[in-house]
């Protein structure tokens, strides 16, 4: 998977750095992260067999909790690799439409489609991410780019049958934050980032009769505020 690449990536900089480094000038990190984050969400449904199309924005805020792990490097002017974890997932809220006798709202009844509540929901889950910053000038403020990766956990119900599989989620994420220390092993970070997800496409599970799918495509981006704790070795 392309995280698996990635941390193999990261241990295998790592390892060659510390190589390279004496040990004194090594600072490993751990420790926890809270976010705040507001997402902004545009997705597109079209039906098989050149269908209704719907589309959706919403715009909605989450909190969660990460772990991290990562490693400063003195000799390195301060570079820091790091790998950030969520073990809860991130749900979405659930949104329902309902579709009677063949009608979708603003749509001329169309006998001989599927009725009933459509029922749109998604979790993210398995989110990690793999970053490097760079302390600027010694002021404890610090740049950031980070590689995300997830899996969007689909659980829609749907009037016509058909499932989407889940999907993976990766992205980029750009920051900028502060790093202040507390005592000689504890230390706090605050910042700011902006997250630009790739864009979701996914099939639905039923064929239509000229072989064509139900789709689904997305794009997510959002904006998050992160405080973290932790203890430095």
């Amino acid at each position: 998977s392309n995280m698996n690449k990635l941390l193999k990536t990261i241990m295998t900089f790592i390892f060659a750095a510390t190589v390279f480094t004496s040990a004194n000038s090594i600072e490993v990190r751990v420790g926890a992260t809270a976010t705040a984050a507001a997402f902004y969400g545009n997705a597109e449904e079209v039906l098989k067999d050149g269908g209704h199309k719907s589309q959706d924005e919403v715009l909605a805020a989450y909190d969660y909790v990460s772990l991290f792990t990562e490693v400063a490097f003195e000799e390195m002017m301060g570079l820091t690799v790091g790998v950030e974890y969520t073990p809860d997932s991130i749900a979405f809220d659930k949104t329902t439409r309902t579709i009677r006798d063949g009608t979708l709202p603003g749509l001329a009844a169309q006998t001989g489609n599927d009725t009933g509540d459509q029922v749109l929901d998604a979790d993210v889950e398995d989110l990690y991410t793999a970053y490097v910053s760079m302390p600027l000038m010694g002021t404890g403020v610090y740049a950031k780019v980070g590689y995300i990766t997830g899996t969007v956990n689909t659980k829609e119900t749907l009037a016509t049958g058909s499932t989407y599989s889940d999907v993976t989620l990766d992205g980029f994420e750009y920051g900028i934050g502060y790093h202040g220390e507390l005592s000689d092993r504890v230390f706090y970070k605050v910042e700011s980032t902006y997250i630009d997800f790739d864009d979701i496409s996914a099939n639905g599970s039923e064929a239509g009769g000229d072989g064509s799918f139900n789709k689904i495509t997305a794009e997510l981006g959002g904006v998050t505020a992160k405080a973290s704790l932790g203890m430095k070795f």
